[in-house]
């Protein structure tokens, strides 16, 4: 590896491409808001797994619409049994190891930036704080219990499409009883 301002470079001959890795402590904010706005999609929903009492769902493949991996992860896991009090649903928007976005649910939550916020809420990446700033979070309705909707919903939220064979075959089926 060698250093550029503030990246390190590495060769990759595996994808023969260079890759940059950030010395300092992220992404910046501008980056962090121009992955989220970038039109992107998953191939299809990730599978759910229990793994130690908790629900999992996860997905490393997140493409942008030219078919290129962007890097960024999505996290969701929850509780595997919706009677545990105080533990809700959390989903990640991931990008080099840093929560560029974060949904969850707390009664109440300051941020450093004197915002107060009560129930969902999402991190923001910031600068300064890192993923410690935040705004509300409207759930979709009847939603706050399923991880797979919530995950849905935090997908349409950063602007990242689900694409299944299944949604693919239920759209031919509409157009074909629309004529």
């Amino acid at each position: 590896m060698r250093r550029r301002n503030n990246w390190l470079v590495s060769d990759v001959a595996k994808w023969g491409k260079i890759v940059l890795h950030s010395i300092t402590g992220g992404p910046s904010r501008r980056d962090a808001d121009a992955l989220v706005s970038l039109p992107k999609y998953i191939k299809k929903m990730p599978r759910q797994r229990n793994m130690q009492g908790r629900l999992r769902r996860k997905t490393n493949y997140i493409y942008d619409s030219a078919g290129s991996l962007t890097g960024l992860t999505i996290d969701a896991h929850a509780p595997e049994e919706t009677e545990c009090h105080g533990e809700t649903i959390q989903i990640a928007l991931i990008w080099r190891n840093k929560p560029i976005r974060h949904i969850d649910w707390e009664i109440r939550r300051k941020f450093p930036d004197g915002t107060v916020v009560e129930g969902w809420h999402e991190h923001l990446w910031h600068d300064r704080y890192r993923d410690n700033i935040g705004r509300a979070f409207t759930e979709p309705v009847g939603c706050a219990d399923d991880l797979a909707s919530m995950l849905i919903h935090a997908c349409q939220h950063w602007n990242i499409n689900i694409i299944s064979r299944q949604d693919r075959r239920l759209e031919v089926n509409r157009n074909a009883d629309d004529q």
